[in-house]
């Protein structure tokens, strides 16, 4: 699991396009830096 703390979840198109990744975005307005908006779990095996 990886955390997406503030700018980092404008980076979620490529992170979605993983299909290894799972992506779960908290749906929060602003981006500011430290907060965690969101984070990815890779699987592994596919």
């Amino acid at each position: 699991m990886t955390n997406l703390l503030g700018e980092d979840v404008l980076d979620w198109p490529a992170l979605s396009a993983d299909p290894a990744a799972r992506l779960h975005l908290y749906g929060k307005g602003e981006a500011r830096p430290g907060r965690k908006m969101g984070h990815v779990n890779r699987v592994r095996g596919l």
